[in-house]
């Protein structure tokens, strides 16, 4: 890896931030925790608009004087603006940040230890992600991938307890808010995102290509940032989200993943669930047929994509998907909230448990597996005045969701 230069922490990061018609004041708050890290200032921002017509993000960037719009004409795609935003900036760390995201102070300064730390192949790492409309819920700490190629967010709509404190290895991170070695965006290394996506999954496949070269990621759990889940994008139509997922997993597995035989079960099986969601449910009837066209019409460019890319290939995708082990989400992508079942507290527990957390964790995670059970056998769970009180001295976030996974549907 070539060495950093730079006469402090500050100048050797750049950001990346992609606007698309955030409010003005998401937009500023992000500037702003950016801008004001109680560390020396990232460099430059680089503000892209990708064609919002609001006049916002010039506004706002001409309040700041590290902060440089790129004005992308139009809404090219996340992928793209990202790209066009990281050929403004030369430091050799480049943030990537949504505008829905705040970090806290401290947290840039932690993330840049954490990467130096790592050393030259560790690719980028990946801050504490908290849901900010969810108090002392996780979003992300590191990104999963599981062999069926549904990529998700690790820790996704757990209570933090601190089970996800340690610095881990991770399959990769969530662009939301990430901090990378900018030069492996270019030709030389893992290139720059695939712009074959429109929104969603950039990250997945990036982290992928990465993975498969033989790079690294690592959590930076010190470094801790709020973020409105899908702040912006939650205001789009549900089935323009739900076809763009649809679409960019298959292509993700296509394009990224060693075996032939398990892309092609992967395919195989969404297309059939798409075509029985049209024609047996009847839902997402435009959106499934959209989907399938799409992948059909870019088939041929996926599969001379994925010759290309697997002559790069340096390790097996069997260690990638052991990362996704005992990793599960527990989120409503629908209603952008936290499920409510005990089962996110048995994991959190769980890992608190291998971590030596001791007798409290386990008397509580007693109770926890047998709510389960109770629950699966088709009995209402009971709590007795012994579990209420073992309850009672658990994290409010933890009891809030023992009342939400109890209370009747």
């Amino acid at each position: 890896m070539t060495e950093a230069t730079g006469t402090g922490r500050g100048s050797r990061v750049g950001c990346v931030i992609v606007n698309y018609r955030s409010p003005a004041d998401m937009l500023e708050q992000c500037l702003a925790s950016v801008l004001e890290t109680g560390l020396d200032a990232p460099a430059r921002v680089a503000l892209v608009d990708n064609g919002s017509g609001d006049g916002v993000a010039a506004e706002l960037a001409g309040r700041y004087p590290a902060v440089q719009l790129v004005p992308m004409g139009r809404n090219a795609g996340f992928a793209a603006a990202v790209n066009r935003g990281l050929a403004e900036l030369d430091e050799p760390y480049v943030l990537m940040l949504n505008t829905d995201a705040v970090l806290e102070p401290g947290a840039l300064a932690a993330m840049v230890d954490a990467l130096e730390a790592a050393g030259g192949d560790c690719a980028g790492v990946a801050p504490k992600m908290m849901l900010s409309a969810h108090e002392n819920v996780i979003d992300a700490v590191g990104t999963v991938m599981p062999p069926d190629g549904a990529s998700f967010n690790r820790g996704i709509g757990q209570c933090d307890l601190g089970q996800y404190d340690g610095e881990d290895d991770v399959f990769g991170v969530c662009f939301g808010a990430a901090l990378l070695r900018r030069e492996l965006f270019e030709p030389g290394g893992v290139g720059p995102l695939y712009e074959g996506y429109f929104l969603y999954f950039e990250d997945s496949d990036w982290c992928m290509r990465a993975r498969a070269e033989g790079y690294f990621f690592r959590t930076a759990p010190r470094g801790v940032v709020q973020h409105l889940h899908s702040g912006v994008a939650r205001h789009e139509a549900l089935g323009f989200k739900y076809g763009l997922i649809e679409l960019n997993t298959m292509k993700l597995v296509i394009r990224t993943f060693e075996s032939r035989r398990l892309a092609a079960g992967i395919v195989a099986k969404r297309s059939a669930r798409l075509l029985a969601r049209t024609f047996i449910r009847r839902r997402f009837i435009r959106e499934n047929l959209s989907t399938l066209g799409k992948l059909a019409v870019g088939l041929p460019a996926l599969l001379r994509e994925r010759r290309a890319l697997a002559g790069r290939r340096a390790i097996p995708d069997r260690r990638i998907f052991e990362l996704a082990a005992g990793e599960d989400a527990y989120f409503d992508t629908v209603e952008y909230v936290p499920q409510r079942c005990v089962e996110s507290l048995i994991d959190s527990y769980r890992r608190l448990g291998r971590q030596g957390a001791g007798a409290p964790a386990g008397a509580f995670l007693a109770i926890l597996d047998r709510l389960r059970r109770e629950g699966d056998s088709g009995v209402m769970p009971q709590l007795t005045a012994a579990d209420r009180e073992v309850i009672s001295g658990q994290p409010e976030c933890v009891q809030r969701l023992v009342e939400r996974a109890l209370a009747p549907r």
